[in-house]
């Protein structure tokens, strides 16, 4: 049995989908296997065409009303949390509304604009969608959107609005990752000469295989280890190769800043540079690695006293991550307090400009952080929903090698993300009932 304009049974239909959503197989690999496999031939867009009609009916099976009332059967309070994401600037936001209780996508869509009228519009349909099903909505987590707290505030009047902790902590740190960032960029700019350094070695381990095998072997001479052409070279490159993968490592985070892995990584090679000059050995690598190490002091020296003050406000930042940290069946009750305690502390160092942002942040944060305190079971972040937005940029990479989700995201995300969501709760193939 087939579908009107088919070339495929149902069978072969589910069997394409499971594959495509479920374990990220390509189009190209689908097709290959129906092949080989089944002696199946059919185009790459027969395939495409056949996933796209795949992904409307397992959305739509997803939000289907009586699919939602048979799962929320026996619970009657929920947990909602929305985020978006805008892949390119200037064009659609995707907006999605999860359900934590059940862990289940209810919905998603793109909009134009990130207005307060236009963002409504989503908290309208989740509150119909809660009202149809008799479901009590207790906790709303969102990232502080200004639309997001007034909608909630009109449409959930009587709802705890918690703020995601993640987004905080980012939103702290941001004038410390500036500053950071700054003092990054200028101790890079200073830490010039490995790629001279480099030319000068492979120069002399060019110039060595030039030269005759036949010579060193009649006049059985020991080559130098700390020549250039020997040993010695390795070491200069494989040192060059290190410092240029730490001045290239953006990776950080709030706790943790790339400037300061940066520096951290950089004393471990001045250490051992140090050791090496220490030693007293003289020869042409010793004398390029003296040259690096001089390299490396002068971009470190001039920073230093930036990356120091990075590093006491790093220390804050992480102060107010551990008053915020819930350990496992833990909660927030409590700690408010030491949280208040806190904010006044870099109110009363206002003179700093970095201080004074991050005591205006956590009194912007803090009615959300705490809001609906008693509500241990659920979480304080909205990070499984940003996770989500992952799911569909790694779909699209399986197919495309490095090419970015782009725009696809938001055209599709309507059906994409609710089937993505449906496979990561159903992994097996859909029967042709169920469809």
């Amino acid at each position: 049995l087939a579908m009107p304009r088919w070339g495929i049974g149902w069978d072969v239909f589910c069997w394409i989908g499971q594959r495509r959503f479920s374990r990220h197989w390509s189009v190209p690999q689908i097709r290959e296997e129906l092949r080989d496999t089944y002696d199946l031939k059919l185009s790459d867009d027969a395939i495409e065409d056949h996933i796209a009609s795949y992904q409307n009916m397992v959305a739509a099976r997803h939000q289907d009303p009586q699919e939602l009332a048979n799962l929320y059967r026996d619970t009657k309070q929920i947990v909602l949390t929305i985020d978006g994401l805008q892949p390119e600037k200037g064009h659609e936001t995707l907006y999605v509304v999860r359900e934590v209780t059940q862990n289940r996508v209810w919905f998603a869509e793109p909009l134009l604009s990130g207005a307060t009228d236009e963002i409504r519009k989503l908290f309208v349909r989740a509150k119909e969608i809660a009202a149809r099903h008799e479901l009590k909505v207790v906790l709303w987590i969102s990232d502080k959107q200004d639309a997001f707290v007034t909608c909630v505030a009109d449409e959930f009047p009587d709802v705890p609005h918690r703020y995601c902790v993640n987004h905080f902590f980012r939103d702290l740190a941001k004038p410390v990752q500036a500053l950071d960032s700054t003092a990054k960029k200028k101790m890079r700019a200073k830490i010039r000469g490995l790629r001279a350094l480099e030319r000068e070695v492979l120069e002399a381990q060019q110039a060595e295989t030039s030269v005759s095998n036949e010579h060193a072997d009649e006049t059985n001479e020991t080559p130098d280890p700390s020549s250039l052409a020997g040993d010695g070279g390795a070491v200069v490159l494989d040192f060059c190769s290190a410092v240029r993968g730490i001045l290239n490592d953006n990776h950080g985070g709030p706790c943790n800043p790339s400037g300061i892995r940066m520096v951290d990584a950089l004393a471990d090679v001045q250490e051992s540079l140090g050791r090496i000059a220490a030693s007293g050995k003289s020869g042409a690598a010793f004398t390029l690695l003296d040259r690096l190490k001089g390299f490396i002091d002068r971009g470190v020296a001039e920073q230093q006293e930036t990356f120091s003050r990075v590093r006491g406000y790093t220390d804050h930042v992480r102060e107010v991550v551990e008053i915020l940290s819930v350990d496992e069946g833990g909660s927030l009750s409590g700690r408010e307090s030491l949280f208040a305690a806190k904010r006044a502390e870099f109110e009363s160092l206002a003179d700093d400009s970095i201080y004074h942002s991050m005591a205006k942040m956590m009194a912007s944060f803090e009615v959300g952080l705490f809001a609906g305190i008693e509500l241990t079971a659920y979480p304080y972040d909205n990070l499984d929903i940003e996770r989500w937005f992952r799911g569909p940029k790694s779909h699209e990479r399986r197919i495309h090698g490095h090419k970015h989700a782009g725009i696809r995201i938001v055209r599709e995300g309507a059906t994409l993300i609710p089937a993505l969501d449906a496979h990561a709760q159903h992994s097996d193939v859909f029967s042709e009932q169920e469809l």
